[in-house]
């Protein structure tokens, strides 16, 4: 091997002919880049990671294809064999076949129809919902009115009527009428009477158990006859004689009658401690009172007459505008003012100011027309026609004709 002919010495004089080299970094500047290499190493080493996943799992899609392709095949034909053998097959595995089919498919209809029964009863529930909300509405829009308090002709259709005195517990005398359909075509109006008042609920009106009277009424011409009993309760205070006085007249004012005869058990004139004998009732005499609201409990509202003539009735109803007793209640509104014309045909009441029933009220305005009414007929008028009311018609008032006074105040229903 040739030696090499270079010196120590000549090396060291020609390292030492080499330019000095040098360094200015920093030690931290040295590692912070050192980190910022490692840091890119391991960013795309992440990157990397994922695309030789998606590429692996592409290999094996790949190579795992045609054996997936040849098991479907197989399974397919499998099922074409086993539905040619079925159809080739005997009659029992048809029928089985088909039982099985019609099983499952008798089961999937009943269950059809039940959730069509279903369906349809809710549908037809929210169709019920949704008509009784739109009659709600409707009846919401719909203007309200008041029940009429009196017994009109329209009111009968065909049936009767049976008038009463009812007595409340301050001893106002209170006239009602109920409506009754005879069930019995043989049995006398007069004994029908006597029943109902032995039913009626006194108690539930606000009243006094009155009725029915100590006695036995029986029917004369054009007449009613009142025997009464030995032990009745009728003498004495004169309220208690003023109540049973206006008791019978109410009761039988309104049939036609011409008067009720009263009489002891051996036909003599019964005499009272504060009225003396007592005689007999003119049922038909123009009585000229005028009618008040009365509410003995507070709940239940009556027409009452306070049982005072005022010899005609433009006194009758210039009464009505202010009640002499505490009990009693006025039915025209202070700010209310009318005119009364009297004629042969009707009696005329005309609002000084045009009237605007809905300013007043349902309840207020029925119980003012109706105690005009009452008022008038108690002077013997049997119509009276309204001026100057800004409705036409209401609550079957028709007020541009003469309006037909009621039969009987205070129209009440019980069941007996």
């Amino acid at each position: 091997m040739k030696q090499s002919e270079w010196k120590d010495r000549d090396i060291e004089d020609l390292v030492k002919r080499l330019p000095q080299i040098k360094d200015d970094r920093t030690p931290q500047s040295i590692y912070a880049k050192m980190e910022r290499k490692n840091k890119k190493t391991f960013i795309a080493f992440n990157r990397f990671i994922p695309t030789v996943a998606a590429l692996a799992a592409i290999f094996i899609m790949v190579m795992l294809a045609p054996t997936v392709l040849n098991q479907f095949n197989e399974n397919s034909m499998e099922k074409s064999e086993m539905k040619s053998t079925e159809s080739s097959g005997g009659d029992s595995a048809t029928n089985s076949a088909q039982d099985s089919l019609t099983k499952s498919d008798d089961k999937t209809d009943d269950k059809s129809e039940m959730i069509y029964d279903t369906d349809k009863k809710q549908m037809t529930a929210d169709k019920d919902h949704s008509e009784l909300s739109i009659a709600e509405t409707e009846k919401d829009l719909q203007p309200t009115t008041a029940e009429r308090l009196s017994l009109y002709e329209e009111d009968l259709e065909g049936q009767d009527y049976y008038s009463y005195g009812l007595v409340s517990p301050e001893a106002v005398p209170v006239p009602i009428s109920i409506v009754d359909r005879p069930e019995n075509g043989e049995e006398d109006w007069l004994t029908r009477h006597e029943e109902i008042a032995g039913e009626l609920p006194e108690g539930e009106w606000g009243m006094e158990d009155f009725l029915p009277l100590k006695g036995k009424f029986t029917l004369g011409e054009n007449k009613v006859i009142f025997t009464l009993d030995p032990e009745h309760s009728y003498s004495g205070a004169s309220a208690v004689e003023y109540a049973f006085y206006h008791s019978l007249l109410y009761s039988f004012q309104h049939k036609g009658l011409n008067e009720v005869v009263l009489q002891e058990q051996d036909g003599s004139v019964p005499e009272f401690s504060s009225t003396g004998e007592f005689s007999k009732i003119d049922l038909n005499e123009d009585v000229h009172t005028a009618y008040y609201l009365y509410s003995p409990n507070g709940r239940e509202r009556f027409l009452v007459p306070d049982n005072i003539n005022r010899g005609n009735v433009k006194e009758s109803i210039q009464a009505m505008k202010s009640s002499e007793t505490g009990l009693f209640q006025s039915v025209i509104p202070k700010n209310i003012n009318i005119s009364v014309t009297e004629s042969d045909e009707y009696l005329t009441i005309n609002f000084l100011n045009e009237l605007d029933i809905e300013t007043l009220g349902n309840e207020t305005a029925m119980e003012m027309i109706e105690g005009i009414l009452l008022t008038s007929k108690s002077s013997g008028y049997e119509r009276v026609q309204f001026e100057n009311i800004k409705q036409e018609s209401w609550n079957g008032f028709k007020f541009n004709e003469p309006i037909e006074t009621p039969i009987s105040p205070n129209k009440k229903t019980f069941e007996n």
